[in-house]
């Protein structure tokens, strides 16, 4: 049988909001920086264009022509193109002729390398260590065609512009991880509102009674109500199913005791030592049935193996059942199995009635939590089973003791290896320390997380 519980994947849904709102939180700053970057540079642009625009207009009007040819009025240029390397600068174009300002200096500029075919406004380019935006200003005067190229050094404002970003980055980063803080405790605290439900899921796996707190958060309001009615309704039917099985064992003791009568008035040897056969079949069977009632007790779905109050209870049965004296010892690390109180008591009880059947005065009980796992251990000083029969003996309807005759119907162990196929455990035989039959069952500790 497959663990269909193994088979689930375990994941963190607050751990998975959270790094799904940094995934979508990550692309938005980073459009946020290059709108801020973008709006930056334009303004820039818009304010130092505008300064060459108007420089240009003054430039365009300072142009005129004399005796020596055209020139233009040093008078009326600002005093930032008349100094030697200012970050202002212009050259002035047209057929045959050429000025530049003197705040070029020696600097090698050639216009044609600006505006290789390019429609744009203005330009950057970077000229002897300094970021230029250029202007580019064609107009006709007199009925010369003039170029005019007017470009300012804006290395210190792009400085200045790749500070403040550095500095914006860095408060954003900042901001990110303050962000990311406050998220998660925002998402803790959400969480912890789930707190009280998972507490009461966990301590049903200890104590057996799932009490949810009286207060829920509306988003799993619709689970835990379900939660809720599917337990009580479990309850209810195993129950049903544990008493209707009790009742019906019972009522079929009076039919078999009509059956005794019929077969003890056949003739015939042969059809009355079948029937008798077939009567004391259904009979085993049927005290099987009733002994697993006896051993159950009430039905209590939900609650748990309490090791201290159970099984001084099962050893006085036990003892009435079989009348003979048996020395019981028990060691457990555990107060409570972490499993249902009637599968518990089911398994334990026809483990241990399989031992005091056949037990001389000897039978001792070890329940342990090792890892993840827990082990229960039965020995008895009985007479044992042969090893080839270990793999069989706990197969439904397989009576060892037709071999050995040992009385017996088979259906104990079957049926303890159906309660623990039904945890996902294992349970095995050999031969105990002392002399009889050990069985150990071995159960996933679904309490180790």
């Amino acid at each position: 049988m497959r663990n269909r519980a193994s088979e689930k994947i375990n994941f963190s849904l607050e751990k998975r909001i959270r790094y799904r709102l940094i995934i979508l939180m990550l692309p938005l700053l980073l459009v946020l920086m290059f709108i801020i970057h973008k709006s930056i540079h334009l303004l820039i642009d818009e304010i130092v264009v505008e300064r060459l625009q108007h420089d240009a207009l003054s430039l365009v009007s300072a142009v005129a022509q004399s005796d020596e040819g055209w020139k233009v009025d040093a008078e009326a240029l600002p005093g930032v193109y008349r100094r030697a390397k200012s970050g202002h600068y212009f050259i002035l174009q047209w057929n045959g002729g050429e000025i530049r300002s003197r705040s070029l200096w020696d600097m090698h500029v050639d216009p044609v390398n600006f505006i290789p075919g390019d429609t744009e406004d203005y330009l950057y380019f970077w000229i002897d260590g300094e970021f230029w935006v250029v202007h580019h200003q064609p107009f006709i005067k007199q009925g010369e065609v003039f170029s005019l190229w007017i470009a300012e050094d804006i290395s210190d404002i792009d400085q200045k512009q790749k500070s403040y970003e550095y500095f914006l980055a860095a408060a954003l980063l900042l901001f990110t991880c303050v962000f990311i803080l406050w998220q998660r405790r925002v998402l803790n605290k959400g969480f912890a509102l789930l707190e009280p439900v998972k507490k009461a899921i966990k301590e049903n796996r200890v104590s057996g009674e799932l009490n949810f707190p009286d207060e829920v958060p509306e988003e799993i309001a619709t689970l835990v109500n379900s939660i809720d009615l599917l337990v009580d309704r479990s309850s209810r039917q195993v129950a049903r199913s544990r008493m209707s099985v009790g009742n019906l064992a019972h009522e079929l003791k009076r039919p078999l005791q009509e059956l005794q009568i019929v077969a003890s008035d056949l003739n015939d040897p042969k059809q009355k030592e079948t029937l008798n056969k077939v009567i004391r079949q259904l009979k085993g069977q049927i005290d099987a049935e009733l002994k697993r009632a006896r051993i159950s007790g009430n039905p209590m779905p939900g609650n748990l193996f309490n090791v201290a109050e159970e099984l001084p209870v099962l050893e006085d049965l036990l003892t009435r059942i079989y009348n003979k004296k048996i020395t019981f010892t028990y060691d457990s690390e555990l107060e409570q199995l972490p499993f249902d109180r009637d599968d518990t008591l089911e398994l334990i009880g026809n483990l241990l009635d399989n031992a005091w059947k056949y037990a001389s005065n000897q039978v001792q009980l070890s329940i342990r939590s090792v890892g993840e796992q827990f082990s229960i251990r039965i020995d008895d000083n009985g007479p044992g089973v042969p090893a080839q029969f270990f793999n069989e003996i706990n197969q439904r309807g397989t009576r060892i003791d037709e071999q050995n005759t040992r009385p017996g119907d088979g259906l104990g162990l079957s049926i303890c290896q159906a309660i623990v196929d039904s945890y996902n455990g294992t349970i095995s035989f050999s031969n105990s320390d002392l002399g009889g039959l050990r069985v150990d069952v071995s159960v996933q500790n679904n309490l180790v997380e």
